[in-house]
């Protein structure tokens, strides 16, 4: 029986110091993942690209590693919650071009790359170009130009991506060449730069342009387009806090007013200019259908205040306002970081 017993004890012995050092290993992986989900993401992938010099199939694997992280990670950082559809499962394929579908019925946004593309920065950043379409909506592909597409896919791809710069730089390539010989492309790639640092692309612009997407879905209309241009060069002054005479787009799509509490006299005054404006424009053009509050540092607190005077006064009007508002930091003029405010008033 004591045989017995010391030959189980030395078979125990025998596994534990061959398991033990692995089942630490397992412990320390389990228990970082718990503490730090993220973080054990960004190791795991770290030991795939490790392994990708090994063979193309590790390398695939990688690149569909990164692809998910960054979708699955940075993409929602990038926009507020309640703009963002639900994230579907990632599916990164190879295939004889650069494509994306969802498929609905089993819940997966499939990503198809070119094969045989040898920098895996350049697969990364194609695999996010042409899969940001289909994670805010797919109606946007039909809807929209697909050059205009195109060219704000890859700046969110950018900002997305902007803590790996191999991969931005991949992204960049894209734009120029997209755009080398267009130049109202070049102005809108330049103009979108300036735009997102004030948050102003993926609170507003993108919002918008994927409310008219689901509106219009599948009729398509390039006048559309040009309203989105025109909404473009109207935020590019607004993000520098520049003074319009008029800041508004009115088309057949777009409708929009924009209030920048800015100048002190309007503030001082109780902020009654900013209201009797918009009951101006409100009479005068039919069918406005949201207003923005926008402002800055010490202007935030009258802001806030312009959006209950407001949201008061529509619903004397018999208007019924929905409002949703965002207070963050961003750059501003020369500040690269300051308190920025917005309101968006939707009237139903």
């Amino acid at each position: 029986m004591g045989e017995v017993i010391d030959w189980i004890t030395e078979l125990w012995r025998s596994i534990w110091s061959f398991l033990g050092p692995i089942a630490t290993v397992l412990l320390i992986i389990l228990i970082l993942y718990i503490r730090d989900p993220e973080k054990f993401d960004r190791i795991a992938i770290h030991i795939s690209w490790a392994l990708s010099r090994a063979s193309r199939h590790f390398e695939k694997s990688a690149i569909r590693r990164e692809v998910k992280y960054l979708i699955t990670r940075e993409f929602i950082r990038n926009f507020p919650r309640e703009e963002v559809p639900e994230i579907p499962e990632i599916v990164v394929e190879w295939g004889d071009e650069d494509r994306a579908y969802r498929d609905a019925k089993a819940g997966k946004l499939v990503i198809v790359l070119k094969s045989g593309r040898r920098s895996h920065y350049e697969n990364i950043a194609r695999a996010l170009i042409t899969s940001i379409p289909d994670l805010l909506s797919s109606e946007m592909k039909v809807v929209y130009d697909n050059k205009l597409i195109t060219c704000l896919s890859a700046h969110v791809a950018r900002s997305i991506a902007k803590e790996n710069q191999p991969v931005v730089t991949a992204i960049n390539e894209a734009i120029d060449s997209l755009t080398r010989d267009d130049v109202n492309l070049r102005k809108l790639a330049s103009e979108l730069v300036e735009i997102d640092d004030r948050s102003l692309l993926s609170r507003v612009l993108i919002p918008e342009m994927i409310e008219i997407a689901k509106l219009r879905y599948p009729r398509r209309d390039s006048s559309i387009d040009e309203e989105v241009l025109k909404l473009v060069d109207m935020f590019y002054p607004l993000a520098r806090g520049e003074v319009i005479d008029e800041p508004m787009v009115y088309g057949k799509y777009i409708r929009i007013l924009f209030v920048l509490v800015a100048r002190p006299e309007k503030i001082e005054a109780m902020l009654e200019p900013h209201v009797s404006y918009v009951k101006h424009v409100l009479r005068k053009y039919q069918g406005i259908n949201s207003i923005y509050i926008l402002a800055a540092g010490e202007n935030v607190v009258a802001a806030k205040a312009l959006k209950m005077l407001l949201e008061n006064e529509l619903r004397s009007m018999n208007l019924e306002p929905m409002l949703r508002d965002y207070e963050y930091e961003g750059r501003y003029r020369d500040a690269p970081k300051m308190k920025l405010y917005l309101c968006k008033i939707k009237i139903l």
